[in-house]
C-alpha cells in the first residue's frame, strides 16, 4: 500500500511563467554584493539554476510506501552507496518488524521519468517526551500540569533518519540533481507530517562533511540545530597492540588497569554470531540500562529487535558479550559496514557495574582494528569514557521545522542545546 504525491517541485522548477519565473528574475536582479553572501548562494542554487533537458523529459514522481516489504530489496539497495548498511532494505525490515514504541514507518521513493528509483528515505513518526529535556528543578511543573493534561510535552515527531543509529536516512543517486531530489524528499516528509497531525519534523543526523548538499533545506524554512555529538575513533593502527602502544602512558595504564580488574573477577569477553535465540535475555539487560539512564531516552526495544537483526543481517551483526560465572552478564550489538565498525545497543544485568561496558568497548575497538575499518562508531553519550580510549567527539546536525512559530523561534535561539562542551581536547595518543 502506498500514497502517491504529485511532484510539484519539478513542475515549478520547469515552469517558464508565473511566480516561479518572477522569483528567478527577482533573485537574479540582485547586486553582486548580496549574491556573494553564503546564505544567498544556497537560495540561488535551488531557485535559479537553469533547468536541464532531463528535467523536462524525465520529471520525478514520488510514492510513499507504508512498509519496506512493499519495495524490491535489490531496487532499494541499488542507491544506498558505501557504508549504507543502516539504510539497507535488510536493516530497515528488521527495525520495522521490531515494532519499537509507537512508530509508524514510511518510505518516500523518488523515480525519474524512466521509472528508475533515484532517491529514497526512511521516515517514521514517534511520540517523544520532551519533559526529559527540562532542568530537574522544573520537572515538577510538568508533573503538575500532567495531572490535567496527560500528554503535555509529549509530541508526535515525524523523523527522517536510519532508526536506532546516528546516521541520516536519505539515499540519493549520484547521477541526478541532488538538490532537487532533496527537495522532493522534504516535500514528501512535510506531506506525511501533515497527514499524521505531527507538529514537528526532524531530519537527522548529519556530520559537518555532509552538510554541504543538505544545507539547501535552510532555504525551505528548516532550522539547523545540534544533536548530541558522535563519538568515533579514526583507525590508523595495524593491530590492537599498536593501538595500545601509541597511547600516552596515563591512558594506556588506565586501559590495562580496567581490563585486569575485569579479569580478576573471572569476566571474559567473546563474540556471538547467532544471538536471536537469547533475545529475551538481551532485552532484560537493555531495560536495566534504560531504567538507570538519567539523560534523554526514548526507544525501548523488544526481543523482536534481536531476533530480526540476527535473521536479516547475518554476519553484518554480532554480539560482544561479557561472561562471568558461566552466564552472560552484559552485551553490546556490533554492526559491520563497508568501512565502519558500529557499536549500538548495550545492556547488562542488574546490580553494580563491574567494568562490563569498558571491557565490551575495548573488544569493539579490537574488532574494528582487526577488520581494517576506517572508523569505529561508538555512538552517543558517555563522552568522557569514550575520549579516554581515543574517540573524537564530532558534531551532528539536525534540520528541523515545526508548525508552531514559537517552536521554530526556540530552535533558532537554542540551536546548540544538545552540544557537548569540550574545553580541552585530550591528547590520548602520542601522534
Amino acid at each position: 500500500m502506498f500514497l502517491e504525491i504529485p511532484s510539484f517541485l519539478t513542475a515549478w522548477r520547469t515552469r517558464e511563467h508565473g511566480p516561479w519565473l518572477s522569483l528567478r528574475r527577482v533573485i537574479s536582479s540582485l547586486s553582486g554584493k548580496y549574491r556573494a553572501h553564503g546564505s544567498f548562494r544556497q537560495i540561488e542554487r535551488i531557485f535559479c539554476r537553469p533547468p536541464t533537458n532531463d528535467l523536462f523529459d524525465a520529471p520525478y514522481s514520488v510514492k510513499i510506501h507504508e512498509s519496506i516489504l512493499e519495495i524490491d530489496p535489490a531496487v532499494w539497495d541499488s542507491i544506498i552507496g558505501v557504508n549504507g548498511l543502516v539504510r539497507s532494505h535488510a536493516y530497515l525490515a528488521a527495525i520495522e518488524s521490531s515494532a519499537i514504541n509507537d512508530c509508524k514507518h514510511f518510505y518516500p521513493v523518488v523515480s525519474n521519468g524512466l521509472g528508475i528509483v533515484v532517491a529514497h528515505a526512511s521516515v517514521y513518526t514517534i511520540t517523544t517526551d520532551f519533559a526529559q529535556l527540562l532542568p530537574s528543578q522544573l520537572r515538577w511543573i510538568c508533573r503538575l500540569v500532567r495531572q490535567r493534561w496527560t500528554k503535555f510535552l509529549q509530541i508526535k515527531i515525524t523523523e527522517c533518519a536510519s532508526p536506532l543509529t546516528t546516521s541520516h536516512g536519505i539515499s540519493l543517486s549520484a547521477n541526478e540533481d541532488r538538490i532537487l531530489l532533496i527537495g522532493e524528499i522534504s516535500a514528501a516528509i512535510e506531506a506525511l507530517a501533515s497527514a499524521e497531525n505531527s507538529p514537528l519534523i526532524v531530519i537527522r543526523d548529519f556530520l559537518t562533511s555532509e552538510r554541504q548538499q543538505f544545507d539547501g533545506l535552510l532555504a525551505a524554512g528548516y532550522n539547523l540545530v545540534s544533536n548530541m555529538p558522535l563519538a568515533r575513533i579514526r583507525i590508523r593502527w595495524r593491530s590492537y597492540d599498536e593501538y595500545l602502544t601509541s597511547m600516552r602512558a596515563r591512558y594506556r595504564k588506565d586501559v590495562k588497569r580496567r581490563l585486569i580488574s575485569a579479569d580478576r573477577r573471572g569476566q571474559k569477553v567473546s563474540t556471538i554470531a547467532s544471538f536471536g535465540c537469547d533475545a529475551a535475555l538481551w532485552v532484560r539487560q537493555v531495560r536495566t540500562v534504560f531504567e538507570h539512564t538519567k539523560g534523554f531516552k526514548r526507544e525501548l526495544i523488544s526481543s523482536d529487535y534481536y531476533e530480526y537483526m540476527d535473521r536479516n543481517l547475518g554476519d553484518k551483526s554480532v554480539l560482544v558479550v561479557a561472561e562471568r560465572d558461566g552466564r552472560f552478564v552484559a552485551h553490546g550489538m556490533v554492526l559491520h559496514d563497508d568501512t565502519s565498525t558500529i557499536a549500538t545497543y548495550f545492556g547488562r544485568d542488574p546490580g553494580g557495574a563491574n567494568q562490563e561496558w569498558f571491557q565490551l568497548v575495548n573488544e569493539v575497538i579490537r574488532i574494528g582494528i582487526d577488520k581494517k575499518s576506517k572508523f569505529i562508531n561508538l555512538g552517543l553519550g558517555s563522552y568522557d569514557a569514550k575520549t579516554n580510549v581515543g574517540a573524537d567527539i564530532e558534531p551532528l546536525y539536525v534540520y528541523s521545522k515545526s508548525t508552531f512559530a514559537v517552536v521554530n523561534w526556540l530552535m533558532r535561539v537554542f540551536r546548540g542545546t544538545m552540544e557537548y562542551p569540550i574545553n580541552d581536547k585530550k591528547r590520548v595518543f602520542r601522534d
